[in-house]
């Protein structure tokens, strides 16, 4: 297995691809009810606290 850091960048790769396929999925109108369009906004709410907060161990751990 990888050593820490490398898994983190590693996910945190995957949570920002994921990102931008939410993203687009919300600008090109994928999602045709309002309550899946909840479920994208929701999603990319999470998603975009996961990636600041692998950044911040991230950072946090770079620091030391």
């Amino acid at each position: 297995m990888a050593d820490p850091t490398t898994f983190a960048y590693l996910v945190l790769k995957r949570v920002q691809e994921r990102i931008t396929l939410t993203q687009e999925a919300i600008i090109h109108g994928t999602a045709k009810e309002y309550a899946i369009y909840r479920e994208l906004v929701g999603e990319l709410r999470g998603l975009q606290y996961a990636e600041q907060e692998i950044k911040d161990a991230l950072s946090s751990s770079e620091e030391e």
